[in-house]
């Protein structure tokens, strides 16, 4: 059967990427769930309100229940990340830059608009100046969404920006909710998606709750993609919550700490660092109390359960 280049140069592409991902997926010095434990980062969103009151006071707090990196820092917490002993390897993109779709995103009210002037390669090098490794798009606005033209259309965009983020050395990637897997015409976007990008521009930071919402087995949904799965969210799933793919109406007390829920966090775990998985993020959407202590009883239970791996 004949390949055709694109498909020949895609698959050489990702044989190259599991390679040098499993190659980094571990510390030689340590157990496969120490190596792991070391690379747990706290996503600040579970965050929000504390750290825009005390930011330091965060960032103290985080560091001191044991996560090494956090993600979603803005610029301005360099400074302060630093004084904490707190790394950041990921961060958000402003997805309207890869879009286009500007006007959607200021529609929302959105604070944190770019200049227009500001387009995808300076988005890139400030990301690279700040020593990230990884750029994330993290939304997509219904306004955006579309049919399987539109994602067909999106991923053509993530192609070209993935290349420029690659010559960058920073590796983009999606980060999907529940509506990326509902099918359209029997085909899921989200799958539609990671095939028509190469596999070496655009990689995924899988979102176990969100998949596990959607009716997916993340473990599963890992070792399909093994390799193309450098990052995770981590958060647990009540139990009996239904197949939910409009992320607005999920209900919060679906949002659980990691061991209080029914997400198979060993399965998940074994398969994403056989597949390569470079570091985890811990993020609770909604908290019933203190932020903090929902951050400290996930990394408690990921700690149990990785030291017994």
């Amino acid at each position: 059967m004949a390949v055709s280049r694109r498909r020949f140069m895609q698959a050489a592409g990702a044989s190259a990427l599991v390679a040098a991902r499993r190659a980094g997926a571990e510390d030689e010095t340590t157990s496969p769930g120490e190596g792991l434990l070391s690379r747990i980062g706290a996503a600040l969103y579970t965050v929000r309100d504390p750290l825009g009151a005390q930011p330091r006071e965060t960032l103290e707090a985080i560091a001191r229940i044991g996560y090494r990196y956090v993600e979603g820092a803005t610029r301005d917490l360099d400074p302060l990340l630093r004084e904490t002993g707190l790394a950041q390897v990921s961060d958000y993109a402003p997805t309207y830059v890869v879009t286009g779709n500007r006007a959607a995103w200021a529609a929302t009210g959105f604070r944190e608009m770019l200049p227009e002037r500001h387009g995808w390669s300076a988005v890139v090098d400030d990301a690279a100046a700040r020593g990230l490794k990884y750029l994330v798009f993290v939304y997509l606005l219904p306004q955006e969404r579309g049919g399987l033209d539109g994602y067909r259309s999106l991923a053509a965009k993530l192609n070209e920006a993935g290349e420029t983020s690659r010559r960058a050395g920073i590796t983009l990637c999606y980060h999907a909710h529940s509506f990326e897997f509902e099918p359209i015409d029997g085909v899921r976007p989200l799958d539609l998606m990671l095939r028509e990008t190469d596999p070496s521009l655009l990689a995924l930071e899988l979102d176990v709750f969100w998949a596990s919402v959607a009716g997916v087995d993340p473990a599963s949904y890992i070792a399909a993609h093994s390799g193309r799965v450098p990052l995770l969210h981590l958060k647990d799933k009540a139990e009996g919550v239904p197949r939910i793919y409009d992320d607005t109406q999920v209900p919060r007390d679906a949002f659980r700490e990691i061991g209080r829920g029914g997400l198979d966090f060993s399965a998940i775990l074994d398969r994403a660092r056989a597949g390569g998985l470079q570091y985890a993020f811990v993020e609770q959407d909604f908290c019933e109390g203190d932020p903090l202590e929902s951050l400290r009883t996930s990394y408690e239970s990921l700690r149990s359960l990785l030291r017994t791996a």
